[in-house]
């Protein structure tokens, strides 16, 4: 398979060189950085040629809110499980002792959820605050 052709007016075939200052080469490299361009030629061609710069930000105070949630949905899910394996062991078992052994067991679980819920209400709002202006 070879390479795809490219129509003769769109080929690259003249050389532009230049030289700036260490100043303005900082800010070249951090336009690539921040950019989804490989290399400083194609970003030199789309800003030459008047074209769209797409340039990618990260929100860093997000990164802790979601570690935080990333960590209270793991909480959830494991007690999620635990519940699940609880509801399994009282209609499993046949004697009503038992099944109401079993089912004690269930407040404590679900006063847990309750627990990670309280701690998820003011990020969630937090997150509401910053996102959902209006």
């Amino acid at each position: 398979m070879g390479r795809k052709r490219v129509p003769q007016q769109d080929a690259l075939r003249y050389d532009v060189k230049t030289r700036i200052n260490q100043y303005h080469f900082d800010r070249l490299k951090k336009l690539l950085a921040k950019s989804r361009y490989k290399n400083m030629s194609g970003l030199l061609r789309m800003i030459i040629c008047d074209k769209p710069l797409t340039i990618y930000t990260r929100d860093e105070s997000l990164g802790v809110v979601m570690e935080e949630l990333v960590k209270i949905r793991g909480e959830l899910n494991a007690i999620g499980n635990n519940i699940n394996q609880v509801t399994r062991h009282v209609n499993a078992v046949p004697q009503p002792q038992q099944k109401l052994l079993h089912a004690l067991a269930m407040p404590d679980l679900l006063q847990q959820v309750a627990a990670r819920q309280q701690q998820l209400i003011p990020i969630v709002e937090a997150l509401a605050e910053k996102w959902l202006q209006r």
